[in-house]
C-alpha cells in the first residue's frame, strides 16, 4: 500500500512538470550571428590609372597578287624537258629563255637544210655564170626556195619547244618536272610576276569606311610596310588588270614590297582614329550603371568606391577617360 502511494506520488510530480512548461534536458547554447567582415580587410586586385597613346583600327587580312601574272605553258605542243634556265625568285627579262623540250634530230635536220640552201645557191650561181638559160636559172632559184621553206618549218617546230618569258618581273613558281620527264601542252611550266605591283583584296565588314587613297599598313612575316587603298566598290580603276569584286577592298604596297610575299597572307590596318599621352582604362572595367558610366576604385580609406566617369575614343579593348579619373589613381579589377 506505501509502495503504491509512492508510485502515484512520483507520477503525479512527473506531470506536473511537463504541464508547467518544465524539462530535466538540458538547455539550447544561444545562437550567435556571424562575425562582421569591415571594408578594409577586404582585398582588391588594382591597377594604376596610366596616360598612354591609344589608337582605334581596322585589321583585315587577304592574299597578296600581283596586278601582272603571266602563267608560261608550251601550247602547240608537250614532249620531253631537254633544260630548264630558272628556278623560283629569279628575276628575268621580257624575251628570256625559261625552258626547252628535246627535240630529237631535229637540229642535225636544221642544219642539213641549210647546207642543203647553200648547195642549191651555189647552184643558181654557177648555172647563171656558165651561160645558162633564164629559165634554167629559175629552175635553179626555185630548189633554193623549196628547201628554204622546209628550213622554216623546221626553225618554227624548234621555235615551239622553246619558252621565253612573255613579260619582265620575278619567277613565284617553277614546274615539279624535272630534266627528262614529259610534260603535256598547256601545262603550266613557270609562273611569272611584276613584284612591283603587288596588292591585297580584302573583304571588310564595314567596307564603307575604307576610301581610295588612305593610308594603311601592310604587316608580313613580322614586318610592315607602307600602303594605301586603291579601290573600293565605289571608285575601280580603268585598265587595271583585275577583276575586282564588289565586296572587297583592295591596298597595294607603297614603299618596298617583300619578294616573297605572293601568294602568302598578310594583314591590312586601317588607322581610324588616335589619341596620344590621354587616361587610358580597359574598356571592360568601364560599367553602365543606372545610364551612367563609370568605374570603380579604391580611396583613400582602402574601400571601394563607385566614380562616374566621361569616355572619349573607345576601341575594342581600351577606353579613353576624359574625366572623373587622375592619373595614379586605382582601378579596381576584382
Amino acid at each position: 500500500m506505501i509502495k503504491k502511494t509512492v508510485s502515484l506520488l512520483i507520477m503525479s510530480v512527473i506531470l506536473t512538470s511537463i504541464l508547467s512548461g518544465c524539462y530535466f534536458l538540458p538547455d539550447e547554447e544561444e545562437v550567435l550571428e556571424a562575425p562582421t567582415v569591415k571594408a578594409s580587410e577586404v582585398k582588391y586586385t588594382t591597377l594604376d590609372v596610366q596616360k598612354k597613346d591609344i589608337v582605334k583600327k581596322l585589321t583585315n587580312s587577304g592574299t597578296v597578287m600581283s596586278k601582272s601574272t603571266s602563267e608560261l605553258s608550251f601550247e602547240d605542243q608537250g614532249g620531253k624537258i631537254k633544260k630548264l634556265y630558272v628556278k623560283a625568285g629569279d628575276m628575268v627579262s621580257k624575251g628570256d629563255l625559261i625552258c626547252e623540250l628535246d627535240v630529237g634530230d631535229l637540229e642535225f635536220e636544221i642544219r642539213d637544210k641549210e647546207l642543203k640552201i647553200q648547195q642549191a645557191q651555189l647552184n643558181v650561181t654557177i648555172t647563171a655564170e656558165n651561160g645558162g638559160s633564164q629559165s634554167e636559172v629559175d629552175n635553179a632559184q626555185v630548189t633554193v626556195d623549196i628547201l628554204k621553206n622546209e628550213l622554216d618549218a623546221l626553225n618554227r617546230e624548234k621555235e615551239k619547244s622553246s619558252l621565253y618569258a612573255t613579260a619582265a618581273g620575278t619567277v613565284s613558281s617553277v614546274t615539279e618536272r624535272t630534266v627528262g620527264e614529259e610534260v603535256t601542252a598547256g601545262e603550266m611550266i613557270a609562273t611569272i610576276v611584276d613584284k612591283s605591283a603587288l596588292y591585297i583584296p580584302i573583304e571588310p565588314s564595314d567596307i564603307g569606311r575604307f576610301k581610295v587613297g588612305q593610308a594603311v599598313t601592310i604587316s608580313y612575316n613580322r614586318k610592315d610596310y607602307k600602303g594605301e587603298i586603291f579601290a573600293t566598290p565605289n571608285n575601280y580603276p580603268e585598265n587595271s588588270g583585275i577583276t575586282f569584286e564588289e565586296t572587297k577592298v583592295y591596298a597595294q604596297f607603297s614603299s618596298d614590297t617583300p619578294t616573297d610575299a605572293i601568294g602568302n597572307i598578310a594583314d591590312v590596318t586601317l588607322v581610324l582614329d588616335s589619341r596620344k599621352n590621354v587616361l587610358v582604362v580597359a574598356k571592360k572595367l568601364v560599367k553602365t550603371v543606372n545610364g551612367k558610366r563609370v568605374v570603380y576604385v579604391l580611396n583613400d580609406k582602402n574601400e571601394k568606391e563607385s566614380r562616374e566617369v566621361e569616355v572619349g575614343l573607345e576601341t575594342g579593348s581600351e577606353s579613353e577617360i576624359i574625366s572623373g579619373l587622375k592619373e595614379g589613381e586605382k582601378v579596381i579589377v576584382r
